[in-house]
């Protein structure tokens, strides 16, 4: 390599005037470590106008590193988490140092560090499964300290706490790792994880989610009887503290949504998601069969709207409640709802702590109407008026978009497309800030208002 190219790459072109003493003086203390006591007779020796490295007569520590990950990918878990230990040990410390600010050396680091926080994460499944919860919770704690979007960190840090007999700090770390995933990525902890916090909850009655007091509420005057059977309140909870849990019903034909919804209540200690339906008549359906206590409904439904499934729904059950769905209520629809009996209607692109709270307060039956659609009663019907264009995606977030709304996780479409991790988390959180969505089901609904997605065919059952 010569002097001049060395120069290059290690100050990205731009060498500055010392440039070439301060290479050899690198080079002086790269002998010193790698040859002591040989001169210049050792692995690095000088040619004309430049250096060469003889690989062979030297180990280094990222060689080293990758060599053991490879041993403990193909070994037994107790002598792999050991491989895993050493490998980790070597990677301390940053890659290159931190002098070297070029774009390479920086586009290293960051790899390797990629590579760095998998390992820990690794160790830390590895470690659970030996029934070592204490090391888990050390190594995994430690790959988050370098990835908070690990999820696999998350359930070996939350499944590490549940085995030490830590069952409030586990519920910490859940929440934690839920606020996390649902801030930076629009999206909810996996199975493992969900089963974690239910088993928590019971252990734990629910004391480190305290449930909102929703039972004292007392029955409406208007649109409902005073009397209501007993089998159309609200049910007491399996875990037997004395908490509530309102069972709901999702009748939406947006899979994606009512996925993200499902998921959004079941993490919720005092909601349960019962099932979801896709139209209006296996809605009518499964409420008559399930008796949830709230249902939340889509007015746009494939074959009729809302208003016409409240209807029959209250009709089998005037207990149960009814929250409406949409983006574009007429005054007409309102005064029509409630007659019915709906007791609220919301924005589908609103935040989901406003629906959440919707709900818990849906058992007093009064009608909620959200300001920002009471904003559009009697205003034009124009689309471009209520939603503004905003500024256009690109057509690699637009892929990045279109592989959201099936359902993809950010790892997935990273590979799908060929793109790192990193790269692919900033193009969502760039897709969130130009469609101004909190969230990826607030990000589906908006980009479906503004035409960017097309239900029949970006994303067939949104």
């Amino acid at each position: 390599m010569s002097k001049d190219r060395l120069s290059d790459v290690l100050w990205a072109g731009q060498p500055p005037a010392e440039a070439l003493p301060t290479l050899e003086s690198y080079v002086s203390v790269l002998r010193r470590h790698l040859q002591p006591g040989q001169g210049k007779s050792g692995p690095l020796r000088t040619v004309t106008g430049g250096y060469v490295m003889d690989p062979a007569l030297v180990e280094l520590d990222v060689s080293r590193f990758s060599d053991l990950l490879r041993r403990a990918s193909t070994c037994e878990p107790v002598e792999a988490l050991e491989l895993l230990q050493e490998a980790l040990g070597l990677a301390s410390a940053p890659l290159l140092g931190d002098e070297l600010t070029a774009p390479w050396a920086e586009e290293a680091r960051g790899n390797h560090e990629h590579r760095v926080c998998r390992a820990r994460a690794q160790a830390a499944e590895i470690a659970l499964s030996l029934h070592q919860p204490a090391r888990a919770v050390h190594w995994a704690r430690e790959a988050l300290a370098g990835d908070l979007l690990n999820e696999s960190a998350w359930s070996s840090l939350v499944l590490g706490l549940e085995d030490s007999a830590q069952p409030l700090e586990a519920l910490k770390a859940f929440e934690q790792c839920r606020r996390t995933l649902h801030q930076e990525m629009g999206c909810t902890p996996g199975e493992a994880l969900r089963a974690a916090h239910a088993r928590l909850l019971r252990l734990t009655g629910g004391e480190a989610a305290p449930v909102a007091a929703v039972s004292a509420v007392p029955r409406p005057a208007v649109g409902i009887p005073d009397s209501v059977p007993a089998s159309g309140g609200i049910p007491t909870s399996e875990a037997g503290a004395g908490a509530t849990t309102l069972r709901i019903l999702t009748v939406d034909d947006h899979r994606t949504f009512a996925e993200l919804l499902t998921g959004a209540l079941d993490r919720e200690p005092d909601l349960r998601s019962v099932g979801s339906a896709a139209s209006v008549e296996s809605g009518v359906q499964l409420c008559r069969e399930l008796e949830p206590d709230v249902v939340v409904m889509d007015y746009h439904l494939p074959d009729g709207d809302g208003l016409s499934a409240a209807t029959r729904i209250l009709e089998q059950n005037p207990a149960t409640r009814i929250i409406m769905l949409t983006g574009d209520p007429s005054q007409d629809v309102l005064r029509q709802a409630a007659a019915i009996g709906i007791c609220g209607f919301l924005p589908k692109d609103g935040s989901l702590a406003t629906m959440l709270d919707t709900l818990r307060h849906a058992r007093a039956g009064n009608m909620v109407v959200h300001p920002s659609l009471v904003a559009q009663i009697g205003a034009p019907h124009s689309a471009a008026a209520v939603y503004p264009p905003g500024p256009p995606l690109s057509p690699r977030e637009l892929d990045v978009l279109r592989l959201m709304s099936e359902g993809q996780e950010v790892r997935v479409i990273a590979n799908s497309l060929g793109i790192s991790i990193h790269t692919c988390r900033g193009y969502v959180k760039t897709i969130f800030s130009k469609l101004g969505s909190h969230s990826q089901s607030e990000a589906m609904a908006e980009a479906e208002v503004r035409g960017i997605l097309r239900v029949e065919s970006d994303v067939q059952a949104f």
